[in-house]
């Protein structure tokens, strides 16, 4: 399940760098129009979700069998998942006026799954 959780973190990697180009974003249009320090926020915020969703990956892939079984992996695996519930709360709770995207809460879903189904499973056998 956790070399599931890599390959997903590497897609959203790939996917928050398409961020500048995607048109339904409308980046090219909607950043320059703002403050120079927010537009400096917005982009540096999607550059450290880009390099926090590749060293996900690359930790899932790399140390898949490793991470429920120490210590410092399940505190890993927990992190992704307060993630996933933060980008999850943030769907419902940030978005003014607006409802929350099906497709979105769905990932969020996907994402808080793959770490919180490797952890019960070894605490349920180890604990």
């Amino acid at each position: 399940m956790l070399i599931a959780g890599g390959i997903y973190h590497f897609v959203f990697g790939v996917f928050h760098s398409m961020f500048w180009r995607f048109k339904f974003l409308n980046w090219r249009e909607e950043l320059p129009h703002m403050l120079a320090s927010n537009l400096a926020v917005i982009q540096m915020l999607n550059i450290a979700v880009i390099v926090f969703m590749l060293l996900v990956a690359y930790i899932s892939l790399r140390y898949s069998k490793e991470l429920p079984t120490t210590s410092l992996g399940r505190d890993l695996l927990l992190g992704v998942l307060v993630f996933w519930v933060a980008r999850l709360g943030g769907e419902f709770i940030l978005k003014e006026g607006m409802p929350p995207k099906p497709g979105i809460v769905i990932a969020c879903v996907v994402g808080i799954l793959l770490y919180l189904v490797p952890l019960m499973i070894y605490m349920n056998g180890n604990g």
